[in-house]
């Protein structure tokens, strides 16, 4: 019987679980978070099998999702998803953990400068939502959800899509019934988000795309959405802690 942990992998210390640790509060799983991205030996034998985990979690970050040369520990966490499908193991990739989940399904992940598309950040409200899905369905009634990131899936023509924004083809997916990679930041709460800001390379970043207006816009839209957003976020996650749930109790 696998385990009652559920793994979460984070790549810089601001880019935190957020609102997916909230809904894992009180279910009685345990949580492991662990940064993977500066130790250059980290191996397999570090971590547990996937197979016994009750579910496994993979944040954002700034790198992209195939620079295995400066952060070898990529390989490994794209190796760790591809375990996961195969095992079934219950599971969640955001922005750069989406990226990495399509990478381990041999999905292509292109930067904006390729496809000729500005980066995405900023507040704004998915599009072609699939109501069906028990994850992403909620979300189609969200006044906005955070977007930040300028590298971008590229679906294949058997990919279940979704959600999309205007610049973004791919903003949500699913691999069968228990995987899914969010290019948006369900996670981020007003308070996170001002954790973010105060990140000199974040604030620098939100500004070059923004405009010197960005950081009060920023803090602004999070607020404005959070009252609507944060239930649907709760009603999306809750169904991924149930999946983790089920998987723990065997």
């Amino acid at each position: 019987m696998p385990t009652r942990t559920v793994l979460i992998l984070q790549h810089v210390e601001v880019e935190k679980p957020g609102l997916i640790l909230d809904a894992l509060d009180g279910s009685g799983l345990d949580v492991e978070v662990r940064n993977l991205i500066d130790l250059p030996d980290a191996s397999a034998a570090d971590l547990p099998p996937v197979s016994d985990l009750a579910g496994l979690v993979v944040m954002g970050g700034p790198m992209n999702a195939d620079d295995l040369a400066a952060h070898p520990a990529l390989k490994l966490e794209r190796d760790l998803l591809a375990e996961a499908l195969r095992c079934g193991t219950p599971t969640l990739g955001v922005c750069l953990g989406a990226q990495l989940l399509a990478r381990a399904q041999d999905l292509a992940v292109r930067s904006g400068a390729e496809l000729g598309r500005e980066s995405e950040i900023g507040w704004s409200p998915l599009r072609e939502v699939d109501r069906d899905d028990p994850v992403v369905g909620p979300l189609a009634d969200a006044p906005a959800v955070l977007h930040w990131h300028g590298d971008r899936i590229v679906p294949g023509a058997d990919t279940r899509v979704l959600a999309r924004t205007d610049t973004t083809e791919c903003q949500a997916f699913r691999i069968g019934q228990a995987a899914w990679g969010l290019q948006f930041h369900l996670e981020v709460t007003p308070a996170l988000l001002d954790d973010w800001l105060a990140e000199p390379s974040f604030a620098a970043e939100a500004t070059d795309a923004l405009g010197p207006q960005a950081m009060d816009k920023l803090k602004a839209d999070a607020r404005a959405a959070a009252p609507a957003l944060r239930p649907l976020a709760e009603r999306s996650l809750t169904h991924l802690r149930g999946l983790f749930e089920a998987r723990a109790n065997g």
